[in-house]
């Protein structure tokens, strides 16, 4: 009996082994596929909200790191820098609208060098369906109504929902979720106007090496092709 029972547990453990290998080779065969994909994704998104034409640069591996109360939370949030012929035209900002109806709302907003809005697109959301999700460019075009506004100050009046005197539009039923999106673009194109000096001087931090650019170029009026 014991020999048996030995025998039985020394062939769980070869199979525990070999299902064990088994996943990490499968989980080392897809890893670089994923990261493919998860690239394609993103410059999909960020030519949704930047047009291509408008720069040069390998736009995805072109970016910094940044972490700021205004961007909605306290995770490290990336901003990719799109330039044409060595000067920036736009930068694509991830941030986090953290009051919407079922908590943080997260999207991406590219913005112009003259400090107007590119494109705006939701990343990750969990607002009600049908109502909410309208948020969504899939579902509405509400999300493009950020293109080509800019703040005239810091506390511009006119970003907020028609229901509380702005210039956006809410959803029928759904005000809380449109209200978020707006006061979460509203607060980190502010925060890129007060910072813009400082975020584009800082070394790339995507880890690969600059496409058609060896330096970081400050923001160029000249340059915006809006």
């Amino acid at each position: 009996m014991t020999i048996a029972i030995s025998k039985n547990t020394k062939i769980l453990a070869l199979f525990a082994i070999a299902c064990t290998l088994a996943v990490s080779l499968v989980s080392e065969l897809t890893k670089d596929r994923i990261k493919v994909q998860e690239q394609q994704q993103l410059l999909r998104t960020l030519h949704s909200i930047i047009e291509p034409s408008r720069y040069d640069n390998d736009i995805a591996n072109d970016c910094i790191m940044m972490s700021a109360p205004e961007l909605g939370s306290n995770k490290v949030k990336t901003a990719y820098i799109a330039r044409k012929a060595g000067q920036v035209v736009a930068v694509a900002i991830t941030s986090t609208a953290p009051q919407g109806y079922n908590g943080n709302i997260d999207f991406i907003m590219a913005i112009n060098n003259d400090g107007s809005v590119s494109g705006v697109r939701v990343l990750k959301h969990q607002e009600t369906p049908g109502l909410g999700d309208k948020i969504e460019i899939r579902k509405s075009d509400w999300i493009k109504s950020f293109t080509g506004k800019r703040i005239l100050s810091e506390d511009d009046s006119r970003w907020a929902v028609t229901k509380d005197n702005g210039m956006f539009d809410q959803f029928t039923g759904a005000t809380i979720t449109p209200r978020a999106v707006v006061k979460g673009v509203k607060s980190t194109l502010n925060y890129f106007n007060q910072h813009k000096g400082s975020l584009i001087p800082r070394p790339n931090a995507c880890g690969e090496a600059l496409s058609t650019t060896k330096s970081i170029s400050p923001i160029s009026e000249a340059a915006n092709e809006q």
